[in-house]
């Protein structure tokens, strides 16, 4: 691939099929489950982390 190859095509496949089970395990933790991810968030983000 040469340097005008979109980066995201040089990037390995990502397991999107591992996330739901490891939401679960996450969830299942005092506290539960921050959302993170790209789109509208469902929790806010606590100060400690956007610091």
């Amino acid at each position: 691939m040469n340097r005008l190859t979109p980066v995201s095509a040089r990037l390995p496949e990502f397991p999107w099929d591992t996330l739901d089970a490891s939401a679960t395990v996450a969830a299942a933790h005092p506290g539960g489950l921050i959302n993170l991810s790209v789109g509208t968030p469902v929790d806010p983000v606590p100060q400690v982390i956007r610091q």
